[in-house]
């Protein structure tokens, strides 16, 4: 019944064969468990019975002698469980242990599963971050691309343990320990030994081997890829880009997919240079090479039991094995042909490229020197993979980042014309190319082709503190320590080439591991140089004939496989810089236009909208017509509610696309702002990333390069001035100046009571009358030319905020408003030169022993000043007249009016001032002690500038790419804060927001805020708030003080409430009062 033991082995085997896989290979591991010591905490790895021996130990231990298929349930359940069982607790046994060893040392890390280890955690991972898109065109990509390691980072700090498969893993990313594993002084940390998909696609060549096989292979590529050798492959790595470019003619202005360019190119220049054939040749060989490393992606978190693929190969094997074989045999074919020309005659040698050198040592005579077969095709393998996807992946990234920071693009094509004019990239050149290195080492910072490295434990070794046990692995997140802000700063997701300007030593603050995109120590890549060296050839030539930015079909979504490379594919436009000059202003445009839309694009991603950008004109037109439309509108009332009528096309932009949008003046993309901690954060410009935007055309024009549009070691040294002439002792000296003009005003006022009367006019007369003596030691009469002229040049600027113009067409070209302003720059300029002169002349004559203490007495000192660094020039001279005259004038002047008009409709708070006045002054005139106590005053002017600002918008420029909150804005953009909205916001001040209630300010600005300290900012905030805010103040209690000691305000039924943006905020129609003297008979 039993049968014959043939038979008996026969039905034993198609029993098992009907067994899972998994339950036999664990049977196996069971059988042989009495041989492994628990205690050594390493892989089982059993050798396999044969049938015959898996058959007699279940007749041992099981006493079967039926092996009919009718026991196969029995035999099913007893096998199962018991091998389930034993194994768990055996697996349970030694995770537990190691767990244990280095918890005690403070290392954590995931849960173990059985078998699986953390791999289905990681293919979770993975999938998850795969499938969403990132937020933003940021290069924050540690969470994209390796995203289990950076959520366990996050949990478990920089060293942790984990599993693949069961496979422990110490994972570190701290530079010292990731130091002393790469350069592996005492050999304790070598490479892992390449084994199923990975053997497949690189054997045990270069990258993968040990020992003297390594040495005696990394020597051979030494040789070929040291420097003299480099050299030599240039003229081929010309010829490959040469081939490329011809290609990319007649895609001018088009979008071109680059990834799959620079893929071809650089087959063809590895091919070339190394194996001295083409790309045709080796195609074949590098198609099958991309599959087989698909498939090792594919594979890379798969659980298999060891040993199993002997018995039963997935889809996946079976095809890397064809691949395999298919890659052997073209590689031998290839070999083949270069020993047919020795035998053939037509090569007297092997010839000196790396192929070269392969077959020679393969035909060596020496044993210890001989390559096998083996050898010689596992070094072709990873030669043509590795040495074209290093550079592939290296070019793809710097194009991508030179495609966003056109600033950056155009230093690298300034220094390539200076090096190489229009010809080619010649070796002496190439190490010229200094602002490229820097581009080169951002871009492997940023986005390292190799983004992890894996190192084996050799032997029981302490690691800093930690003592790790033999057969670990290390892994080493590269892309960990590159973005590591402990490292690199707050701005380490940022593209800053120029923080690689004084070396890499000085970048990583001398910390070597922080940056190794080519790995560390004896096993760094032997193809570095030759990966930059291409790089450099390819970005130099490129550059010189194309401009290249970013398409907007680009989906930015870096991917991991084998080596970082972008998912979708990079798309770009192309834009020729070969033209002539009479298209060039327009080729200009056009490619501004692409640049634009890459810029709307990169924003969007990062949840930011805005208004559709239009050709040229960007969103001019549309400002135009809302601000048309706006100031014909006669407003409903007499409401405080101003901001759909001042900044019509910014409160329309808010209301649909929210408080931070982008919007376009012209071809200058803006960032329009409202966020009050992204406010702060601008205004405050503590690092220095948001200058003043530097003044052109009419803005120029009317306040030059003086304190409110300069920067730098200028402005620090202007504003010293500025301070100093209107800093608190100073203010009190200006005071019976101010009076004096005051009192002046008020005689012309004698005699219409109960008329109406135009205060606007009056004190336009009164602010300027103010700053001629305060700033310039002479009166209004004087200066009114100044005044005249500067009001004439700022209803130009304002007329033509909104016009757009190509740039450089002025120079060919002026429109009427543009000679008028330079007439109006240039009589300006005379005027107060002349008065200048006469400050001068005092001296020269005896009339006067100093220039005088007032500002411009400490301009004209500064300009005559004997050391060249505090001196001024002629220029800033006038510049900084300009500002004054200007904006002392124009900033109290709408400040005092607005306020008039807030009391002469709230007659409550006009008779609380007054009380106050008469109660400090009685009917003398204002002195600086009282004007410190006008408590009340205080709250109805921070409650007029918060409703009617003076500056309702400020601007500021990106001097580099910055992170704003969770935002990264790049370089050379605009920030444009509408400080209006901040102070009309109902989120910030409440319901009451367009009433007139002083009393909200009665504890204090912080708390009137809720200590939100950019929704209040009338003067600006942080180093470049307003120097003359003082003055402004000073100068609008004492007019007001003394104005409320002789009259009761009230408004004219013929005022028209119509608030009007020109340069500063004003009423359109002036402001129409009615004066009541208060002297009047007991």
């Amino acid at each position: 019944m039993g049968g014959s033991r043939k038979q008996r082995i026969t039905r034993e085997k198609l029993i098992l064969d009907r067994i899972p896989m998994t339950y036999i290979e664990l049977y196996h591991e069971l059988y042989n468990s009495h041989l492994i010591a628990l205690s050594k905490l390493e892989s089982l790895k059993p050798p396999y019975p044969k049938w015959y021996d898996l058959t007699a130990h279940y007749d041992y231990h099981y006493g079967i002698t039926d092996h009919s298929i009718k026991n196969y349930t029995v035999l099913k359940y007893n096998v199962q469980q018991l091998i389930k069982d034993r194994m768990i607790s055996f697996d349970t046994e030694r995770v537990t242990a190691l767990n244990y060893a280095l918890s005690l040392q403070g290392i954590k890390g995931p849960p173990y599963e059985f078998i699986h280890g953390n791999n289905k955690a990681s293919v979770q991972f993975r999938k998850e971050a795969l499938n969403k898109p990132m937020a933003a065109l940021t290069h924050d990509i540690f969470p994209r691309v390796l995203p289990q390691f950076y959520s366990w980072t996050n949990i478990y700090g920089k060293n942790y343990l984990t599993w693949e498969g069961t496979q422990a893993q110490l994972v570190i990313s701290e530079p010292e320990l990731v130091k002393k594993v790469l350069k592996n002084i005492e050999g304790s940390f070598p490479k892992k030994k390449a084994e199923g998909f990975i053997y497949k696609l690189l054997g045990d060549g270069l990258l993968t081997t040990e020992g003297e096989k390594w040495a005696r292979q990394r020597k051979l590529a030494n040789h070929a890829f040291h420097g003299e050798s480099l050299k030599s492959m240039n003229p081929a790595i010309i010829a490959a880009v040469e081939t490329m470019l011809e290609k990319w003619k007649g895609q001018e202005g088009k979008e071109i997919e680059v990834f799959e360019q620079f893929r071809l190119l650089t087959s063809e220049v590895i091919s070339r240079t190394a194996f001295g054939s083409c790309y045709l040749e080796g195609e074949k060989i590098f198609q099958m090479l991309t599959k087989l490393s698909i498939l090792a992606t594919r594979n890379l978190y798969k659980s298999r039991i060891p040993g199993i693929s002997k018995i039963r190969k997935t889809t996946d094997e079976i095809e890397s094995e064809k691949l395999a074989k298919g890659i052997h045999e073209c590689v031998m074919e290839m070999i083949k042909k270069r020993e047919e020309k020795i035998v053939t005659g037509e090569a007297d040698s092997f010839g000196n490229d790396f192929l070269g050198l392969l077959v020679n040592a393969f035909h060596d005579s020496d044993d210890k020197n001989r390559l096998s077969v083996e050898d010689l095709v596992d070094e072709c393998k990873t030669f043509y993979f590795v040495g074209q996807e290093m550079t592939k992946s290296l070019l793809t990234w710097t194009v991508l980042l030179l495609s966003i920071h056109s600033d950056w693009q155009e230093k690298a094509r300034r220094e390539v014309i200076e090096v190489f004019g229009d010809k080619n990239p010649h070796s002496e050149g190439i190490s010229k190319l200094k602002t490229m290195n820097l581009i080169i080492y951002e871009t492997l910072r940023l986005y390292p082709p190799v983004f992890a490295i894996s190192r084996k434990v050799a032997r029981d070794v302490q690691l800093g503190k930690l003592i790790i046990p033999v057969n670990m692995e290390i892994m080493i997140p590269i892309i960990a320590l590159h973005h590591d802000p402990q490292l690199w700063g707050d701005d380490v997701n940022l593209f800053k080439p120029e923080r690689f300007a004084e070396g890499i030593a000085k970048a990583t603050k001398y910390n070597t591991a922080a940056f190794s995109p080519f790995s560390l120590g004896p096993r760094s890549c032997v193809g570095m140089g030759f990966a930059t060296t291409e790089t450099k050839i390819a970005l130099s030539m490129i550059l010189q004939r194309y401009t290249i930015t970013l398409s907007p079909a680009y989906i930015h979504a870096p991917f991991p496989q084998f080596m970082l490379q972008p998912q979708h594919g990079l798309q770009v436009m192309l834009h020729s810089l070969q033209r002539n000059r009479v298209t060039g202003g327009f080729v200009d445009y056009c490619i501004q236009n692409a640049s634009c839309m890459a810029i709307a694009y990169a924003l969007s991603l990062q949840g930011i909208k805005g208004p559709p950008y239009e050709f040229i004109h960007g969103n001019n037109k549309a400002s135009v017509q809302f601000r048309k439309e706006a100031l014909n509108k006669p407003m409903a009332a007499l409401t405080h509610d101003i901001f759909p009528r001042v900044l019509p096309q910014f409160y329309s932009w808010t209301n649909i696309y929210g408080k931070n949008y982008l919007t376009w003046e012209g071809t200058q993309a803006q960032l329009v702002i409202s966020e009050p901690e992204l406010v702060k954060k601008v205004l405050k410009n503590i690092e220095g990333s948001f200058p003043k935007k530097k003044a052109e055309g009419f803005i120029y024009k009317l306040l030059g390069d003086g304190l409110l549009t300069t920067e730098g070691e200028k402005w620090a040294r202007q504003r010293k001035l500025a301070n100093h002439a209107f800093h608190g002792e100073s203010l009190k000296s200006m005071n019976p100046a101010i009076i004096a003009a005051v009192e002046t005003m008020l005689e012309k006022w004698k005699g219409q009571e109960g008329k109406e009367i135009e205060v606007f006019e009056q004190f336009r007369l009164l602010t300027s009358e103010v700053i001629s003596r305060t700033a310039f030691g002479s009166c209004y009469l004087e200066g009114e030319k100044i005044f005249q002229m500067l009001t004439k040049l700022s209803i130009l600027a304002t007329r033509n905020l909104y016009k757009s113009r190509i740039p450089g067409i002025s120079k060919i070209r002026k429109t009427t408003d543009e000679i008028e302003s330079e007439k109006l720059a240039k009589g300006i300029h005379e005027c107060v030169m002349e008065m200048i002169k006469k400050r001068e002349e005092k001296i020269v004559t005896g009339e006067a022993d100093s220039f005088g203490n007032d500002f411009l007495g400490l301009l004209v000192s500064a300009f005559h000043d004997s050391d060249d660094k505090n001196r001024l020039s002629v220029e800033d001279l006038v510049d900084e007249c300009k500002t004054f005259y200007f904006v002392g004038q124009e900033m109290t002047k709408s400040l005092l009016t607005w306020t008039v008009l807030l009391l002469s409709i709230h007659s409550d708070w006009q008779e609380k001032a007054r009380r106050e006045v008469i109660e400090v002054f009685g009917d003398k005139n204002p002195h600086s002690e009282g004007i410190s106590k006008l408590k009340t005053m205080n709250l109805i002017i921070y409650e007029t500038l918060r409703l009617y600002p003076p500056v309702f918008a400020i601007s500021r420029k990106v001097a580099r790419d910055v992170q704003l909150g969770k935002l990264i804005i790049p370089v050379n953009m605009e920030i444009m804060i509408p400080i209006i909205a901040l102070h009309h916001d109902p989120q910030l001040w409440g319901d009451d927001v367009h009433l007139f209630k002083p009393e909200r300010f009665a504890e204090g600005i912080a708390k009137a805020t809720k200590y939100n300290t950019a929704a209040f900012s009338p003067f600006s905030l942080g180093p470049r708030s307003c120097v003359g805010m003082g003055f402004a103040t000073t100068e609008t209690k004492i007019a007001l003080s003394m104005i409320l000691q002789r009259y009761t305000i009230t408004l004219s039924p013929a005022y028209i409430h119509a608030p009007f943006s020109q340069f500063m905020l004003q009423p359109e129609h002036g402001l129409q009062v009615m004066l009541h003297s208060l002297q009047s008979d007991a």
